[in-house]
Protein backbone atom coordinates (compact mmCIF):
# COMPACT_ATOMS: atom_id res chain seq x y z
CA UNK A 1 0.00 0.00 0.00
CA UNK A 2 1.40 3.39 -0.97
CA UNK A 3 0.88 6.63 0.93
CA UNK A 4 -1.66 7.64 -1.72
CA UNK A 5 -4.04 4.78 -0.89
CA UNK A 6 -6.58 4.92 1.91
CA UNK A 7 -7.53 1.67 3.65
CA UNK A 8 -11.14 0.69 2.73
CA UNK A 9 -12.32 0.97 6.35
CA UNK A 10 -11.77 4.74 6.18
CA UNK A 11 -13.97 5.08 3.08
CA UNK A 12 -17.10 3.28 4.34
CA UNK A 13 -20.24 5.39 3.85
CA UNK A 14 -21.33 4.54 7.41
CA UNK A 15 -18.30 6.22 9.02
CA UNK A 16 -19.18 9.21 11.17
CA UNK A 17 -17.16 12.42 11.08
CA UNK A 18 -17.99 15.26 13.45
CA UNK A 19 -15.53 18.14 13.29
CA UNK A 20 -12.13 16.57 13.93
CA UNK A 21 -13.50 13.27 15.27
CA UNK A 22 -14.10 10.12 13.27
CA UNK A 23 -15.88 6.97 14.40
CA UNK A 24 -15.44 4.26 11.81
CA UNK A 25 -17.73 1.38 10.88
CA UNK A 26 -16.02 -2.00 10.91
CA UNK A 27 -17.27 -5.30 9.55
CA UNK A 28 -17.58 -8.35 11.76
CA UNK A 29 -14.26 -10.08 12.32
CA UNK A 30 -13.43 -13.15 14.40
CA UNK A 31 -15.43 -12.69 17.62
CA UNK A 32 -16.15 -8.97 17.07
CA UNK A 33 -19.56 -7.95 15.71
CA UNK A 34 -19.94 -5.35 12.99
CA UNK A 35 -20.55 -1.82 14.13
CA UNK A 36 -19.05 1.57 14.89
CA UNK A 37 -15.76 1.26 16.76
CA UNK A 38 -15.77 3.37 19.91
CA UNK A 39 -12.73 4.42 21.95
CA UNK A 40 -11.31 1.37 23.68
CA UNK A 41 -12.39 -0.90 20.84
CA UNK A 42 -15.98 -1.57 21.92
CA UNK A 43 -18.41 -1.76 19.01
CA UNK A 44 -21.99 -0.58 18.78
CA UNK A 45 -24.73 -0.76 16.17
CA UNK A 46 -26.55 2.14 17.84
CA UNK A 47 -26.23 5.25 15.64
CA UNK A 48 -27.21 7.62 18.46
CA UNK A 49 -24.50 6.23 20.73
CA UNK A 50 -21.83 6.38 18.00
CA UNK A 51 -22.82 9.93 17.04
CA UNK A 52 -22.80 11.04 20.69
CA UNK A 53 -19.30 9.65 21.11
CA UNK A 54 -18.13 11.47 17.97
CA UNK A 55 -19.58 14.75 19.27
CA UNK A 56 -17.85 14.26 22.64
CA UNK A 57 -14.55 13.35 20.97
CA UNK A 58 -14.70 16.48 18.81
CA UNK A 59 -15.37 18.65 21.87
CA UNK A 60 -12.37 17.11 23.64
CA UNK A 61 -10.13 17.70 20.63
CA UNK A 62 -11.20 21.35 20.50
CA UNK A 63 -10.53 21.73 24.24
CA UNK A 64 -14.15 22.28 25.23
CA UNK A 65 -14.27 19.49 27.82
Amino acid sequence: MTNQQTPPRFNDHRNLTVGRARVIWAPAWAYLPEGWVLPGGRRTEDFAEAHGVAVAMDALMRGER
